[in-house]
């Protein structure tokens, strides 16, 4: 190696080794943990907590009024089959093929029936 490259080699070498000392600068203060982001992290875990537990107190709810709405629901049948009441279609309900009712069906045509064919000389019966 000549003395150009070794002395270039050199420059390069001193001038990482300052860019190195200048980034391990920086580090500690990246290393410390930021006490607002600490905050807003736990602030959002207590916030998942929470709505963790609204969420299985609405399921307990909701299936606690499941129970009753069945309830209701037997006991009002009970009711029905005591009074031999026949259960109301409801006003929503809606036909199978839409609002509309189904047109009745053309009237099929009916052939008349064939008079019968004369008899041939040969199936009378002679008399």
């Amino acid at each position: 190696m000549d003395a150009a490259a070794a002395a270039e080699a050199r420059e390069r070498i001193t001038k990482w080794i300052e860019e190195t000392r200048q980034l391990f600068a920086l580090l500690p203060g990246l290393l410390v943990p930021d006490a607002q982001v600490n905050e807003r992290a736990s602030a959002a875990e207590k916030e998942v907590e929470r709505l963790r537990k609204e969420i299985d107190d609405l399921k307990k709810e909701a299936l606690q009024l499941r129970g009753e709405r069945d309830e209701i629901g037997h006991a009002v049948s009970l009711v029905i089959q005591k009074f031999g009441l026949a259960p109301r279609k409801s006003p929503f309900e809606r036909t199978p093929g839409g609002d509309h009712p189904k047109p009745p069906e053309p009237p099929k045509v009916v052939e008349p029936p064939k008079a019968p064919e004369p008899a041939k000389a040969a199936d009378r019966p002679k008399g």
